[in-house]
């Protein structure tokens, strides 16, 4: 085995090393009963999930697959990229393949560490082959997939992300090719798997391009753009929206690039000092980009336009509703190409995933939440694949009524995916 081998973080999804030895220690421990202990859940859960599984089919919003190495990507990469990466012909094997020098390449990082053994991804969801959890695919169809009866699965990159990387033009390369990498070993692998491609927000041009080359796709069906430093609703991301607007291809907000590059998402007041108030405080990004492109008119532009926003939570929504109303009404004047409520356009354009959902001193208050908010047809079912926080069906929003679960758990994945 290596020297190091590659444990891929929750929420950042960006990648991080751990000792082989602590890993291979971890995975035969993991290894013992495993087999047995995934078929006795399988088992004692079965009538359990039956009971909340949907007439139309599970639509999951959010799963992770991941890479155990950047090997994966050397058969669709070129040349130039192999050797910026390091991998290939170019994997210095001399001093192993991840002794890093100042100069040498190295994904951006995301600051905060989840401090759990496996860096944020859940225990048991380390496969007996003992790759990183998320990484082998006949494992997550059977874990994750087949327990569930889900009848489409949206994957979101759970490797390395270069949104907010200051070498643009290696970030447009890279995504091109992870593109190409997760289209053709995962999507192909089983006809439940869906896709939102990588872009590069900080290049609009270059993802119309890769929007053009692979955006009408089988099996794409969203575009991954990444938080950076620039509100939504400013007009450098106008000719994204128009092309995904055409392709009828929704948006999808996904917290990745937040304080992994020179260009990531400012914190709200500064930055934090653990990976507990970093996590927290994501929802403040998903609102500051909403009331951003509301404001700027964004949808009355691309009336037909879906932005969803992926693992921010979404017991914030009731007060941004009525706070945004109240102070369009006294301050209408400032944006007049707003005809409509500012509410009206977030109920029609917007989308949120439940992931991860908060947890109030009693359960049955998300059920006010989501009445308060008029959130029933917005909100789409995400599990976080194979993450710590993750909200596996059988055990979120039991106090839900039968006729929202259908909404949230299929009819309202399937409008926006196009299913």
């Amino acid at each position: 085995m290596n020297q190091f081998a590659f444990v891929i973080s929750k929420k950042h999804s960006n990648i991080w090393f751990a000792s082989s030895a602590s890993f291979e220690s971890f995975q035969n421990e993991q290894r013992v009963d495993h087999a047995s202990s995934i078929e006795a859940r399988l088992a004692d859960m079965l009538d359990q999930d039956k009971e909340v599984l949907t007439t139309g089919g599970l639509i999951d919003a959010d799963v992770h697959p991941f890479m155990s190495s950047l090997e994966e990507l050397v058969p669709y990469s070129d040349k130039t990229l192999r050797k910026r990466l390091r991998i290939g012909e170019f994997k210095n094997s001399s001093f192993g393949e991840n002794t890093f020098t100042s100069d040498s390449f190295k994904l951006p990082f995301q600051r905060y560490d989840n401090i759990g053994p496996l860096h944020g991804l859940r225990t048991d969801a380390v496969p007996p082959s003992g790759r990183i959890p998320g990484a082998d695919k006949e494992f997550l169809v059977k874990d994750l997939l087949d327990r569930y009866d889900t009848k489409f699965a949206v994957l979101n990159a759970g490797g390395g992300v270069m949104a907010a990387y200051h070498d643009v033009d290696l970030a447009v390369e890279f995504n091109r090719t992870y593109n190409d990498y997760l289209y053709e070993e995962w999507v192909k692998y089983d006809s439940r798997f869906g896709m939102t491609m990588m872009a590069t927000p900080l290049d609009p041009q270059a993802t119309v391009r890769e929007i053009e080359r692979i955006g009408k796709k089988p099996g794409v069906v969203g575009i991954n753009l990444q938080n950076i430093n620039i509100p939504l609703g400013k007009r450098h991301f106008y000719p994204i929206y128009e092309i995904a607007e055409a392709y009828g291809l929704p948006i999808i907000l996904h917290p990745d690039a937040e304080t992994s590059g020179e260009y990531a998402p400012a914190q709200a007041v500064g930055p934090a000092s653990t990976y507990m108030e970093w996590h927290t405080t994501l929802g403040l990004v998903a609102q500051r980009q909403i009331i951003s492109l509301v404001c700027e008119g964004v949808f009355e532009r691309f009336p037909k336009l879906k932005v969803a926003f992926i693992e921010y939570g979404f017991s914030w929504l009731p007060s941004l509703l009525w706070r945004i109303d109240k102070n369009w009404k006294a301050l209408r004047e400032e944006v007049p190409w707003l005809k409509r409520l500012p509410s009206e356009y977030i109920l029609q354009n917007i989308r949120i995933g439940t992931q991860p959902s908060e947890e109030p001193f009693h359960p049955g208050d998300l059920n006010e939440i989501i009445k308060m908010s008029k959130a029933e047809d917005i909100l789409i079912y995400c599990s976080d694949y194979p993450h710590w926080d993750g909200d596996p069906v059988d055990q979120v929003f039991r106090s839900f009524s039968p006729e929202l679960k259908e909404k949230i758990f299929s009819t309202n994945g399937k409008k926006l995916f196009g299913l």
